[in-house]
């Protein structure tokens, strides 16, 4: 009686450790993490959410986390607009890490101002790690103007009416979110000395910060996808980190400091060709489904490199496999062979 029960636990633990093998060999893509920009939320049908379901579609079993600040859908919106972007960030970085479905790594895009505090996420935290960071028309290298507003929208135009009283001044600067990326080409010394976020991420100030620089330069690959009909973003190239000189004339990235003396590891990244540019036609955050799928999804979300997560998944289980295995064949032993 002893012995068939015994069989009979053997049986249900074999099967048992055949159908968690089966199931670590599903687990093949890497996860995606979405950041929205300013005025669009972690759930809007019209954006994140067509998103998500069509990155769901192409990578069937895909785990898909779409960045939410704050309590509901209402106050995440608000934190487009409103807050302090280092906190923010901060804020972030406590998620992600907490999130167990990330912790073996994850491909993150970012959609306007979400890529640029992607950036930031990368530089200040990367635990867990980004494999590949896409940006849709973020203002990477600031904006000279902040972004209009359409006419429903109450936050935008009290955020505008708000800033146009002093970017700089002490209340604006710390509480609302564009101010904090706001960069005056014809004031840089009181932009670097007043914004509390953009100098300090493109490591613009007199102490470079090393972790900035190498923790950027671990990418796989970074992609910088601008807009052709961009009116939203000024200068649209900030999308591809150029910005105007102190003359008023556009300065294209190769041209500048943060290229030349490699402030935050693009000049790393572009000579290992890991840098990569993209346009896409249209006005700002529109954004064409195919043109997603074959220029975003295909080429970074889908590849070779995907399988690198599956095996690193697979490996552990492996192991937890392999001794649980041991433990039952010694069992088996002890009871049948001797």
């Amino acid at each position: 009686m002893t012995k068939t029960l015994l069989i009979d636990v053997l049986l249900l633990c074999i099967l048992g450790l055949l159908t968690f093998n089966a199931q670590a060999k599903i687990e093949s893509y890497r996860p995606v993490v979405l950041w929205h920009g300013m005025g669009d939320s972690c759930c809007n049908p019209e954006s994140t959410v067509k998103f998500k379901e069509l990155l769901e579609q192409v990578l069937p079993g895909v785990y898909v986390h779409s960045i939410m600040l704050g309590k509901n859908e209402e106050e995440d919106k608000r934190a487009g607009f409103f807050g302090n972007v280092n906190r923010q960030v901060a804020e972030v970085c406590k998620a992600l890490q907490a999130d167990e479905q990330l912790k073996y790594g994850f491909n993150a895009i970012g959609f306007s101002q979400g890529g640029l505090f992607f950036r930031a996420y990368v530089q200040r935290c990367n635990d867990p790690p980004v494999h590949n960071l896409i940006t849709f028309g973020s203002p990477h290298q600031g904006v000279s103007d902040i972004p209009g507003c359409e006419k429903s929208d109450g936050w935008c135009r009290l955020m505008r009416s708000i800033v146009r009283r002093g970017a700089y001044s002490g209340y604006v600067r710390s509480r609302v979110i564009p101010a904090q990326y706001y960069k005056d080409p014809t004031r840089l010394e009181l932009y670097k000395k007043l914004n509390i976020f953009l100098p300090d991420i493109n490591n613009e100030l007199e102490v470079k910060n090393a972790t900035y620089r190498a923790n950027l330069a671990s990418l796989n690959t970074l992609v910088l996808i601008q807009f052709t009909k961009d009116v939203t973003l000024k200068p649209r190239d900030s999308a591809w980190f150029s910005f105007y000189g102190e003359d008023g004339e556009l300065q294209d990235l190769y041209d500048t400091p943060l290229y030349i003396e490699d402030w935050i590891g693009l000049r790393q990244l572009d000579e290992e060709e890991k840098l990569e540019f993209k346009e896409i036609e249209g006005v700002h955050m529109e954004i064409d489904e195919d043109f997603f799928v074959e220029e975003v999804i295909e080429p970074y979300l889908q590849g070779p490199e995907s399988a690198k997560m599956h095996l690193i998944k697979q490996s552990h289980k492996n192991r937890v496999f392999a001794k649980f295995w041991n433990s039952l064949k010694n069992l088996f032993i002890k009871f049948f062979l001797k």
